[in-house]
């Protein structure tokens, strides 16, 4: 049989058992803490808004209208994705003095956001840009034919275009091991606060029964 913990009378000649009854509220203190510190966390990215635009052109059509048609990797993002940098890997349209790296900006500055904005990724892209305001950047958004690339969008390449080699694109700045590492950190820190508090109140149920006094 476990022996019970030092017992401690009170008034009307109650007894309360300090031992077991404080332990329990420091596990439940702890609990408490490590739920906060798990909240507090960063967990998974929500997921976008969708874009409020009419169904996305045919690439026939889009290819005729736009002012830009170009084939690039992505290779860096800003602005939350918001902004890449892109290697120019084949001109389709529009793109004969287009720079081999590029700037498209898939929405507005920091800190203002449209339920249009595209967010770019890693990847190989069809792109379908407007000029910007200066020779600066080229502008996109979620309501273009921009597409991720893949070999069925080799039927619309038009002629005299060359099909660029299938280079692997670089890792983009905010999709970085940097970035990935920020959850465990703050895992660690809530898990780190949690033990702390557990001791803190451990220690102070060990006190005698008088210490505020």
């Amino acid at each position: 049989m476990t022996a019970a913990g030092p017992v401690t009378p009170v008034a009307g000649g109650n007894t309360v058992r300090r031992g077991t009854s404080g332990r329990r509220l420091a596990l439940g203190g702890a609990a408490f803490l490590l739920a906060i510190g798990l909240g507090m966390a960063p967990g998974p990215a929500a997921a976008p808004v969708l874009a409020s635009c009419a169904s996305p052109a045919s690439i026939p059509d889009a290819m005729a209208k736009a002012d830009v048609v170009l084939v690039g990797t992505v290779t860096g993002v800003d602005n939350g994705g918001r902004w890449a940098s892109v290697r120019v890997e084949e001109r389709w349209r529009g793109a004969g003095s287009v720079p081999d790296v590029i700037k498209v900006h898939g929405g507005p500055e920091p800190g203002v956001t449209t339920s249009i904005d595209r967010v770019f990724g890693a990847d190989r892209y069809l792109l379908f840009l407007t000029d910007g305001p200066g020779p600066e950047y080229y502008v996109d958004n979620a309501c273009t034919a921009t597409t991720i690339w893949t070999d069925d969008l080799a039927q619309y390449r038009p002629g005299g275009v060359a099909a660029a080699p299938d280079v692997a694109a670089d890792a983009p700045g905010e999709t970085s091991a940097g970035a990935d590492i920020v959850p465990v950190v703050a895992l660690v820190a809530a898990l780190l606060i949690v033990l702390i508090a557990y001791f803190v109140i451990l220690r102070s149920r060990r006190r005698p029964p008088d210490w505020m006094r």
